[in-house]
């Protein structure tokens, strides 16, 4: 199996021995790779039997008359897990074993199928039964979604990882042309029961698969991150990261507009005068096949126009396509404008996984992935409630072309922002040496750290730092660090310090172990100013949070502190200039 690259042959790297960038990788190359093309089959078959439960899922709601909201509803159930939990999932996914992870959420995915299928043979089949069950399903997709994702640069080397998140969307885009064709044969032949039955054995073989993927596992030096203090810090490298901040941005307002797509082309497809569960299956495979015909051209348009050029003529070229299916009732035209949607959904939404996959550190990753979902799916969900709606009152191709114009003109908003080129060569893990720690007792899990660097920067040279520690700043905040300054002497005017607080001492470990090259290069622009004999003066404090100094250690023959002694310890702790801790 695959093992993991260590971080040492990825710093060590001879001229001759580096691999080819990502640019200059062919789409498929990942195959080559035995773990990754494992997974990737038993993937392919469960997303063909998702795919095909799809269709019978969407048919069984619309033919027992459940209206454009209760089918827009299926993909808020499908949806809404993912929006409320990925965050809390992310978490779990960079903190523990992806490969488990993803394990116990498939098995959380079978047992739901389990359970619809049967109800299905049972007869107790209704919309809002099945509704309630696809939630349920969501729920085990909500806790894989994260961990699968970030789990890609497991499976193949970091120069693959591009290729391999194309893949991976070309995989679930195959599946979409072929499991709907699947579901609607099948749907017409056997009904929808046995549909529900062929997901389960289709998921189980993707647990096989993931079972036999067997890898080497880094071992941490640091516990994991408590569940909510691994969302604060998320939260707060999202603060101070553009390229997550945009990406969730456009990948929300792409999914309110795009949404109507897949909530309303059931309604449709049962709507138009050849209406029936085969037509639905089509059209779904029409948009399949077009996004495994437009997978094959995304990485050349990629380095043509650059990605956020890509996504937002994608989004644009996507509204004409949503104008077309709302206004055009002819076969063989919606037919190739289907084609055409399907290669600008996987060109935006490959675009958009790829730049958090590769442009966000490992450290972070699953947690940046999955606010990135959160982000989409809640503009899915948000928007298939609305389109739901609008479909009632304005019928179902209005309510598509609404949609459309709406796509066309938020993305000529956003044409001006602008994502950077995919590179991972820079956020390949460059960690420091963790700093000793105190020889005096205290908890590194309590109390704040403060750290103070100092440096000695020329008058000459005072412009060129301000610039440099702008950087230095976010990268501080973004790693970790809970507040940041920068204090000049009044008296050593060369004499600049930089203080920043961590909020215990294994986050400040941690924040260690974050850094990338990308990182240190700041750090080494601010250093190289440093003018004096010795390197830049680094400094650590600990709160008196954290201390036990203020209750003395009891000596053999004592049960008790001396009185006088305590009376001491309570008096420096109720006069101590910092907050006092609370139990």
């Amino acid at each position: 199996m695959l093992q993991p690259v260590s971080r040492q042959s990825d710093l060590t790297l001879e001229p001759e021995q580096t691999p080819p960038r990502p640019a200059d990788v062919s789409t498929f190359a990942p195959l080559g790779v035995p773990a990754f093309r494992m997974i990737w089959i038993a993937n392919l078959f469960a997303n063909l039997g998702l795919w095909a439960q799809s269709v019978a899922a969407a048919w069984v709601v619309t033919s027992n008359d459940g209206g454009a909201v209760a089918v827009a509803m299926i993909q808020v159930a499908a949806a809404l897990p993912l929006v409320l939990m990925s965050i809390v999932t992310g978490v779990i996914a960079d903190n523990y074993d992806r490969r488990k992870v993803m394990l116990f959420g498939l098995g959380i995915e079978v047992l739901g199928g389990v359970f619809v299928t049967l109800i299905a043979f049972l007869n107790l089949l209704s919309p809002t039964l099945l509704i309630v069950s696809i939630l349920c399903v969501s729920i085990g997709g909500a806790i894989t979604t994260p961990a699968w994702q970030a789990a890609v640069n497991e499976q193949v080397p970091r120069n693959l990882v591009s290729s391999a998140v194309l893949l991976n969307s070309v995989n679930y885009n195959a599946a979409r042309a072929i499991g709907p064709a699947i579901g609607g044969l099948l749907l017409a032949a056997v009904g929808p029961s046995w549909i529900f039955l062929l997901n389960v054995f289709c998921f189980c073989g993707l647990i096989a698969a993931l079972w036999r993927w067997k890898r080497a596992v880094l071992p941490k030096s640091l516990p994991p991150e408590r569940l909510w203090e691994g969302v604060k810090a998320a939260l707060h490298f999202v603060q101070y990261s553009s390229v997550t901040r945009l990406v969730m941005m456009r990948s929300f307002i792409f999914g309110i507009s795009a949404s109507a797509l897949w909530a309303l082309l059931p309604l449709l497809a049962h709507q138009h005068p050849s209406g029936s569960a085969s037509l639905y299956g089509y059209m779904l495979g029409g948009l399949g096949v077009g996004a495994i015909a437009g997978s094959t051209l995304v990485n050349r348009a990629r380095q043509r126009l650059g990605s956020s050029r890509l996504i937002s003529f994608s989004a644009m070229l996507l509204g004409l396509v949503m104008l077309a299916l709302g206004g055009l009732d002819t076969l063989w035209v919606l037919f190739p404008a289907l084609i055409v949607g399907g290669s600008c959904w996987i060109a935006a939404v490959a675009s958009y996984n790829s730049s958090v996959q590769i442009l966000v550190p490992d450290w972070v990753k699953a947690r940046a992935l999955a606010l990135y979902q959160t982000a989409l799916y809640a503009g899915l969900t948000l928007g298939s409630l609305l389109w739901g709606q609008l479909a009632e009152g304005l019928g179902v191709q209005m309510g598509l072309m609404l949609a459309g114009g709406l796509l066309i003109v938020s993305a000529l908003l956003l044409l001006p922002s602008k994502l950077p080129n995919l590179d991972a060569g820079d956020l390949v893990e460059a960690p420091e040496a963790h700093t000793d720690q105190p020889d005096f007792e205290f908890n590194p899990a309590r109390g704040s750290v403060m750290v103070t660097v100092e440096y000695r920067i020329d008058g000459d040279h005072l412009r060129e730092f301000a610039r440099a520690v702008r950087p230095l700043r976010r990268l501080r905040l973004r790693n970790g660090a809970k507040r940041w300054s920068l204090y000049r002497d009044v008296v050593d005017r060369d004499l600049w310090q930089e203080v920043f607080l961590v909020p215990n001492w294994l986050q400040h470990l941690r924040m260690l172990d974050r850094l990338t090259l990308a990182d240190r290069a700041i750090i080494d622009r601010v250093t190289a100013l440093h003018s004096g004999p010795e390197a830049p003066r680094l400094r650590h404090g600990v709160s008196y949070r954290s201390s036990r100094h203020a209750q003395p250690s009891l000596t053999p023959h004592q049960t008790e502190p001396p009185a006088e002694e305590s009376a001491d310890a309570q008096s420096l702790a109720a006069t101590a200039p910092w907050p006092q801790e609370r139990t």
